[in-house]
């Protein structure tokens, strides 16, 4: 179906939406192509969707494309392609009590939207668990996110409306051993580069709260702090990590067998790299002018890249 003034759809969690042969399995909104110039009109004001299994659509179960006021709880959403639920220049919403499996890019996606909270949802076997995009004003808490590529992903990706991505709080969630093979490109530029077994990244986000999460076993590495390496193709974009705070949580068991396919950090349970780095070659492109604006403090970790990485940036 496809939605386009305020809804309400209901129904258990045992009722199927069988989008196969459909791009999506529900559409809310406009599919209109967003570019750097700017994002969709939020057209569609309030929706609701409670329960449903949404599977097998090519590219989205959910859709939701300048919406203003939406949930989804208690959903499943299965096998969709490129997402399970996905929200586009959207704002003001919720995703709640749902169970993710088998997307190839991100289970669940926040893209160029903002005053979005994630909470309460199971994702497993996806790219990226959850994947914020050039977004503000984000929460991502009490998630279980366990076998993706990913855990989550915080990222600024060039040529779309906002060109950064600010104040984003990553609270209480448990992400372990998220080593499922990437299944996308790793020649892309998209989720394709993002390492297999990375726990939480943030790759150009500011004002990125990591807070009392515990965080095991990914084998890439635990908690990576690195440059939006996009600044090249968008030179709107401040590329580097400001005001970052990663404090209370258990990172351990993490960064023991990095991504041979995909250039990105060393495999450490912390890892704090703020200059803007080429991978490949390991040469620093730009330093950051001001790295000790991020800051650590009481977490349980035992490695760090580079060593002693933290050591001087003391949360306060």
């Amino acid at each position: 179906p496809t939605c386009s003034a305020s809804a309400l759809i209901e129904a258990r969690r045992s009722a199927v939406i069988d989008a196969t042969g459909y791009r999506y399995g529900i559409l809310v909104g406009d599919e209109a192509p967003v570019g750097a110039d700017a994002c969709l009109d939020l057209s569609v004001h309030g929706f609701a969707l409670s329960g449903f299994t949404v599977q097998g659509a090519a590219h989205a179960g959910v859709w939701l494309a300048g919406v203003d006021g939406f949930t989804a709880r208690g959903g499943a959403y299965l096998e969709n392609g490129a997402h399970g639920i996905a929200s586009l220049c959207s704002a003001h919403g919720l995703i709640s009590r749902s169970h993710v499996a088998g997307h190839r890019e991100a289970s669940i996606y926040v893209g160029s939207s903002d005053h979005v909270v994630v909470e309460d949802d199971s994702v497993t076997e996806n790219g990226a668990g959850v994947l914020v995009e050039n977004s503000s004003f984000v929460v991502v808490r009490h998630n279980q996110i366990f076998g993706n590529s990913a855990g989550v992903v915080v990222m600024v990706r060039p040529n779309l409306p906002l060109p950064l991505c600010d104040h984003v709080r990553i609270v209480e969630n448990a992400i372990v051993e998220n080593d499922f093979p990437n299944p996308m490109p790793a020649d892309g530029d998209g989720s394709g580069r993002i390492p297999t077994g990375s726990g939480v990244l943030n790759a150009g986000g500011d004002h990125v709260t990591i807070d009392r999460n515990l965080i095991l076993g990914n084998d890439a590495f635990g908690v990576a702090t690195v440059a939006s390496p996009f600044v090249a193709v968008d030179p709107r974009i401040d590329p580097f990590v400001d005001d970052q705070r990663v404090a209370k949580n258990v990172v351990l068991l993490n960064g023991q067998e990095p991504d041979p396919d995909r250039p990105g950090p060393p495999g450490a349970d912390i890892v704090f790299l703020p200059d803007l780095i080429d991978f490949q070659t390991r040469t620093v492109l730009r330093a950051d002018p001001e790295p000790a604006d991020n800051c650590y403090g009481n977490n349980r970790s035992f490695t760090e890249q580079p060593p002693g990485a933290t050591e001087g940036l003391a949360c306060p």
